[in-house]
């Protein structure tokens, strides 16, 4: 019997099925808001040193918008339950504008922390209440490559928005660059509230003492896992933080500070798709041992960094090592969440990844006021090989293959 090949015209239709409807209401702000986002992660400390505050201080900007990004996940997401997921994302979208339009009034440094955190805040509750409206608006069977392909533009706005940003502030100043960042989030705002759809609020209630028991009931994987999840995020804000600093500190201009950035972002992006073969073929811990171990050592070394091609060296090692490690913190998440309280578990996973966010900037501000900043990468390195040792040690294989 003759079987017809799937045409090119059922694979186009198919794809179209799958992504059609959350090009507009999702990838494209997406794309928006990530390119100003990642532009926004190199800019501010770069903008912090330019108005005059030191290493510390701009350290402390990042990691101040850490903090906001922090302090709401979980109310983001009672939030999002209360108003429904579009207007959480709207909001969200006005308080990264209001941000972005804020750096350009100031150049005061505690106002900047300020504004780095509503930053934060507004970024985090954009991601959570994105993350809710996909899993409203898709079915299980074709969440899980809608999710794909927005880590791909993720990535790809990780290559963009540093370079981008950065050739705006060598061509037009600081201010542009924001306004800039201002004018996406009008868009991708605009797109939102047109294209994506409105649900009915859940109207659940904040119920504290489920998130306490869930905490207790949870601790080992809390205190082996979540630690280790801890150090991944940590690893990874330091190395975002630390190559522009270090770029700075070495004489580097903004231009050629975004063009590592770039590079670096570049071989992160070239490893995503086989970061996800090797988890799902050969389990989370083929890529969680190495990718951890390669972080602290890319850390260690960027205090040997001396000029342009030291450090972008140790950066292209930085990339290939947060690009091993794609996606493994919330596969993790996933893998251990208890069926009967994904939503509950994974919000307290987002608010330890958003710990280890902050906590690394924090840390390197605290060490470069009293140290030189390579003693901040040791430090951080240090931290990150434990984490490495957690991974290594405690943190058993989660991926269960069928029979």
């Amino acid at each position: 019997m003759y079987h017809a090949r799937p045409s090119y015209e059922n694979t186009r239709l198919n794809a179209e099925r799958i992504h059609g409807p959350v090009v507009l209401s999702v990838y494209l702000p997406g794309v928006l808001l990530g390119v100003s986002s990642q532009a926004i992660l190199i800019l501010l400390p770069l903008y912090v040193i330019d108005v005059g505050g030191s290493l510390a201080a701009a350290s402390a900007a990042v990691g101040f918008r850490g903090l906001g990004m922090m302090v709401l996940d979980i109310p983001a997401g009672f939030l999002a339950a209360r108003i429904g997921d579009k207007r959480v994302m709207l909001l969200a979208i006005v308080l990264l504008g209001a941000a972005q339009l804020g750096f350009t009034t100031t150049q005061n440094i505690t106002l900047i922390w300020l504004i780095a955190f509503i930053n934060g805040a507004g970024a985090s509750s954009f991601l959570l209440g994105r993350m809710s409206y996909i899993t409203e608006a898709c079915t299980p069977q074709t969440r899980g490559r809608v999710i794909a392909m927005l880590a791909g533009t993720m990535r790809g706005s990780a290559l963009v928005g540093p370079l981008a940003g950065a050739l705006i502030v060598e061509l037009a100043g600081y201010a542009a660059a924001f306004y800039t960042a201002a004018a996406a989030s009008v868009v991708a705002f605009a797109m939102i509230a047109a294209f994506a759809k409105h649900e009915q609020p859940l109207l659940r209630e904040l119920r504290l003492r489920t998130v306490v028991n869930l905490c207790v009931e949870y601790q080992r994987v809390f205190s082996t896992a979540g630690v280790a999840a801890i150090t991944f995020m940590l690893m990874r804000s330091s190395r975002t933080v630390l190559i522009p600093l270090i770029g700075t500190a070495v004489g580097l201009d903004v231009g050629t500070i975004g063009l590592i950035v770039s590079i670096s972002a570049s071989v992160d992006i070239a490893l995503f798709y086989p970061a996800g073969l090797i988890m799902d073929k050969y389990g989370r811990r083929a890529t969680a041992v190495p990718s951890s171990a390669l972080l602290a050592l890319s850390l260690a070394a960027m205090a040997l960094a001396s000029g342009f091609y030291s450090l972008l060296a140790v950066a292209i090692l930085a990339g290939v090592a947060n690009g091993l490690s794609t996606g493994i913190v919330m596969t993790l998440g996933t893998d251990l969440a208890p069926a009967h309280r994904r939503s509950e578990f994974l919000g307290l996973w987002r608010l330890l990844t958003d710990l280890g966010a902050a906590t690394g900037p924090m840390a390197i501000g605290l060490v470069v006021a009293v140290a030189p900043i390579g003693l901040a990468c040791i430090s951080v390195a240090g931290l990150g090989a434990l984490g490495s040792y957690v991974v290594y040690q405690f943190v058993e294989e989660t991926l269960v293959k069928q029979t």
